[in-house]
């Protein structure tokens, strides 16, 4: 498995585990029935409804750079950058989701501009290779 692969999969772990600490806060934010309920009508506030935000933007950040690490392992071109790329880009959206749950808005926004530089490099890197 190349390294971006396996950080993909990482950040793939990631989003579950945000998605279990947003889970436990809802029970504290809106308690129990409406956890088990179909949550029609109900609105997350303070760090569960942060927490909801930052996992579908992990999500629409997962579509994003998930066709250049393919690209990427297709064509099997990994290298030093790319590796350092995929990094950069883990670690700025773990960064990110916790400045996002506690509300750090400085270090939020500039690690989501890390994340998305890496996902551009990372599509130049897989395009630019003939």
């Amino acid at each position: 498995m190349s390294v971006e692969l396996y950080y993909i999969c990482l950040y793939g772990l990631l989003i579950i585990a945000t998605t279990l600490v947003q889970q436990l806060t809802s029970l504290a934010n809106v308690g129990i029935m409406p956890v088990f309920s179909s949550r029609e009508g109900v609105n997350f506030s303070g760090m569960t409804g942060r927490l909801e935000r930052a996992i579908l933007n992990c999500v629409i950040a997962l579509a994003m750079i998930g066709p250049a690490i393919l690209a990427l392992a297709m064509t099997e071109t990994s290298s030093v950058n790319t590796n350092l790329a995929v990094q950069v880009f883990f670690w700025a959206c773990l960064v990110y989701v916790i400045a996002y749950g506690l509300n750090i808005i400085g270090v939020r926004s500039l690690n989501w501009f890390a994340s998305l530089l890496s996902i551009l490099y990372l599509y130049w890197s897989a395009m630019s290779i003939s």
